[in-house]
C-alpha cells in the first residue's frame, strides 16, 4: 500500500473519529435545552427571527443580523408559531415562547436551530487543524473545541455568537486557501464566507478583514511581492467583495429604502441601521463587571481575564506548550496565532465588555493551535515518554473539568475561581437568567408561595413555567419571608444594595442566593 493511500486512510479514520466527537458534543448541547430557562437575549433574537421568516421584514431590533435569528425561528415556525405584531421585539419573542407546556416545547425548538452552526464550526476547526498539522491535528483540534464549556454553552443559546464562531473560522480557512490559489472556485468560497460572516454577526465586518491582514503579515513576503500580488489579484478581490454584497442584500430580502440615522436611501437599509446601532452602543458603553469591580466603559483587561477563568486550564497549558514548540520552530501556527492575536486586540479596544461570548471565535483558533502542538508532541515521542502521558493527562483534565459542570456550561469557570465565580465574572459568563427553573424548583421545594426577587431575567415572569408570586426587591432592605438575589443583577447593577457583606443562607446553583426572614424579624 502506498504512502498516499495510507494518508487517505488516516484522514478518513480521523474524520470519522472527529464526527463521533462532534456528535457527542451535539448531544451534550441538546441535553441542556430542557434544563435551562431562556436567557436575557434569546426572546429578542427569536422575535426578530420569526418576523423575518413569517413576514419578510425586520422592523424590530436591528443590532444583530438575521442569519442565526432566522435559523432559531424555523423550528417554532414549523410548529405553528407566527409573528405576533406586538410592536416590541422582546414581546414578539415571548409570544412565540408562551408559558408552561408551550414554553417547554418552543424553547428547545428555537435552540435546535443554532445546532447546525455548531456542527459547521466543528467542520471548520477540523479542516483548519488538518491543513495546519495533518489529520491527527484536525482530530485533536475537534476534540478540544467540542469539550470547551463556553462553546457548548453558546452552541445551545438562541444568539449570534455561535454563528460568529462558525463563520470567523470559515473566513480564516477560506482566506488561507484563496491566498494559495485565487481561482474562481476559491474566490466564490471567499466571497460566500465574507457575506455569510457579516450576516452572522456584525463584528465580523471588522474581524474578517483584520484576520486576513494579520495572517498575511504572519507570512509577509516583502513589499515588492505584496505590490505584485495586489496587481494580480485585484479582480478576484473585487469579485469576492461583489459576492459578499449580493449575499448581504439577499439576506435582507433585496430591500431598498431610507436609513433611520441619515437622510439617504440604500440597498438593505436595516443592515446599515444595524451597523450604526453597534457604533452607538460602543460609543455609549455597556455596564459590566470584572474582578469585583463594576464598569460602564470597557477596560483593556476584561477579555484576557475572562478568557483566563472561562477557558479550561488544560487548554491554556496546552496552548502555552504549543507556543513554546512554535518558538523552537518545531510547529508552524502562524495563521491561527495571528487570528487569535487580532481578535483579542480588537476586543480589548472595545467599550462593550459583556462576556467571553464576544470573543467566542477565539476557541476555534485555540483548538487548532492546541491540536497542532499536541499532534507534534505525540508524533515525535514514543509511547513511554513523559510527553505522551502529559498530553493525555491534559486531555483527561479538560474532559473532566467540563463534564463536572454539565449542564451548567454557561456559568462554567475553571479552577482559578475556586468555586466562587461571582468574584471574577457576571452576566452572560455567570448568570444570564438561565437558572430560573432552578429558582422555581427551589421555592416550590421550600413551600414558598411568594418571593421578593428582581430576576436578572425579568421576562421569565412573562414567558416560562409556573412561578411563585414575585414582588420586586427593595434596594434598601430585604422583605419578610423569602428573598432571592440574582448574582447577575447584584454584581453588574448593585441590586439589591442590602446584601452588602451578608452571606447567603441558601445557594441556588452558581447563580442565585436566597434568604428566609421569618415575619416580625428585624431584617435591617
Amino acid at each position: 500500500m502506498t504512502t498516499d493511500s495510507d494518508g487517505v486512510l488516516s484522514l478518513r479514520r480521523c474524520a470519522l473519529l472527529a464526527a463521533i466527537l462532534v456528535a457527542i458534543g451535539a448531544l451534550r448541547i441538546v441535553s441542556t435545552y430542557t434544563v435551562l430557562s431562556h436567557t436575557v437575549d434569546e426572546p429578542v433574537h427569536l422575535g426578530v427571527g420569526i418576523e423575518w421568516l413569517d413576514h419578510g421584514t425586520m422592523t424590530g431590533d436591528a443590532s444583530h443580523p438575521p442569519l442565526a435569528r432566522a435559523l432559531s425561528a424555523v423550528g417554532p415556525y414549523l410548529a405553528g408559531a407566527r409573528w405576533a405584531h406586538t410592536g416590541n421585539t422582546m414581546q414578539d419573542g415571548l409570544a412565540v415562547l408562551g408559558r408552561d407546556p408551550r414554553y417547554s416545547r418552543m424553547l428547545p425548538l428555537a435552540r435546535i436551530g443554532i445546532l447546525p452552526l455548531f456542527l459547521f464550526a466543528c467542520l471548520m476547526v477540523f479542516l483548519w487543524g488538518n491543513r495546519a498539522g495533518g489529520p491527527i491535528a484536525g482530530l485533536i483540534a475537534t476534540f478540544l473545541f467540542t469539550t470547551v464549556p463556553p462553546v457548548l454553552a453558546h452552541g445551545g443559546q438562541v444568539t449570534t455568537d455561535m454563528a460568529a464562531t462558525a463563520f470567523a473560522a470559515a473566513g480564516a480557512y477560506a482566506g488561507l486557501r484563496w491566498a494559495e490559489r485565487p481561482d474562481a472556485r476559491r474566490t466564490l468560497w471567499l466571497g460566500l464566507a465574507l457575506g455569510f460572516g457579516i450576516v452572522a454577526k456584525y463584528s465580523l465586518v471588522v474581524f474578517l478583514p483584520a484576520i486576513w491582514f494579520a495572517m498575511y503579515l504572519a507570512h509577509w513576503p516583502g513589499i515588492a511581492a505584496t505590490l505584485r500580488l495586489a496587481r494580480e489579484r485585484r479582480l478576484p478581490v473585487l469579485a469576492a467583495g461583489a459576492i459578499a454584497c449580493f449575499v448581504i442584500w439577499a439576506t435582507f430580502r433585496f430591500t431598498f429604502g431610507p436609513l433611520d440615522f441619515a437622510h439617504a436611501s440604500l440597498p438593505a437599509p436595516r443592515f446599515f441601521d444595524g451597523l450604526n446601532m453597534i457604533r452607538e452602543h460602543n460609543t455609549g458603553g455597556h455596564s459590566s463587571y470584572i474582578l469585583g469591580e463594576r464598569h460602564h466603559f470597557g477596560v483593556w483587561y476584561f477579555f484576557p481575564v475572562t478568557l483566563a477563568v472561562k477557558t479550561p486550564l488544560a487548554m491554556l497549558l496546552l496552548l502555552g506548550w504549543s507556543l513554546w514548540l512554535a518558538f523552537r520552530k518545531r510547529v508552524n501556527i502562524a495563521a491561527p496565532l495571528a487570528y487569535s492575536a487580532i481578535i483579542l486586540a480588537i476586543a480589548m479596544s472595545s467599550r462593550i465588555n459583556i462576556g467571553v461570548r464576544h470573543v467566542l471565535p477565539l476557541y476555534a483558533s485555540f483548538a487548532v493551535i492546541g491540536g497542532v502542538g499536541a499532534a507534534a508532541l505525540l508524533r515525535n515521542a514514543t509511547t513511554r515518554t513523559w510527553r505522551v502521558h502529559a498530553v493525555f493527562a491534559l486531555f483527561a483534565w479538560q474532559v473532566i473539568s467540563g463534564a463536572l459542570s454539565h449542564p451548567d456550561y454557561l456559568s462554567y469557570t475553571n479552577e482559578i475561581t475556586r468555586g466562587h465565580p461571582e468574584n471574577f465574572v457576571a452576566e452572560s459568563d455567570l448568570d444570564w437568567g438561565q437558572d430560573m427553573y432552578k429558582v422555581g424548583e427551589f421555592l416550590n421545594r421550600m413551600g414558598a408561595t411568594e418571593v421578593s426577587f428582581t430576576p436578572y431575567n425579568v421576562t421569565y415572569l412573562e414567558a416560562g413555567r409556573a412561578f411563585p408570586k414575585c414582588t420586586y426587591s427593595n434596594w434598601y432592605h430585604p422583605a419578610p419571608g423569602w428573598n432571592v438575589v440574582s448574582l447577575g443583577g447584584w454584581k453588574v447593577f448593585n441590586h439589591p444594595g442590602w446584601i452588602g457583606n451578608r452571606q447567603p443562607q441558601f445557594r441556588i446553583g452558581r447563580t442565585h442566593w436566597a434568604w428566609y426572614f421569618p415575619p416580625g424579624t428585624d431584617v435591617k
